[in-house]
């Protein structure tokens, strides 16, 4: 399987710092013009199947890069719930408290780090089982990203889940 996974373009919230989670929050005009860049990469690759988060900013980001393929939408791929901290500025979110395996800190409501791996191994378990032969692309978010790249690549609980980041409407491929 070659795999990219692509994360959706920039929003208003991204340029303010604000912590989106699951808040369905739109891309901006830069965000629309950054997919467009992608989507003349994408334009001569060959692509079996595409998902997204059903979020709009994922979504929109899906349409625009690969406006002639049928874009499959799976909840499997929303980004990480951050609870209180959705709409927050990100100096409040302290990363490595929420990124700590062994810890598995869910103060503030937010998905715990480990229920987001088990999510992102469900998903990357059905693309071996049903698309292993295909070119796969996944646009989804930053922190369902780095979960589904760590459960790619490996990790264990002091692996440091900052070493990866992908910025808006960055990718990476993957041969599987």
């Amino acid at each position: 399987m070659v795999l990219y996974l692509i994360r959706h373009g920039e929003t208003d919230w991204n340029n303010l710092g604000l912590l989106q989670g699951r808040s369905d929050i739109s891309l901006n005009e830069n965000g629309k013009k950054e997919a467009l860049k992608l989507q003349a990469y994408f334009k001569d690759k060959k692509i079996d199947v595409c998902f997204s988060s059903p979020l709009n900013r994922a979504y929109e980001t899906a349409k625009i890069i690969f406006p002639k393929t049928e874009i499959i939408t799976d909840d499997l791929l929303i980004e990480r719930y951050l609870g209180d901290f959705e709409g927050k500025s990100h100096k409040e979110y302290h990363f490595y408290d929420f990124w700590d395996y062994k810890a598995n800190n869910t103060a503030g409501n937010v998905e715990g780090v480990r229920e987001l791996f088990k999510r992102s191994q469900t998903f990357l378990n059905k693309l071996k089982t049903s698309y292993n032969d295909k070119v796969v692309v996944i646009v989804s978010h930053g922190a369902f990203l780095k979960a589904l790249h760590f459960s790619i690549v490996g990790y264990n609980e002091n692996t440091d889940f900052g070493s990866f980041s992908l910025n808006n409407c960055e990718f990476k491929k993957y041969v599987l």
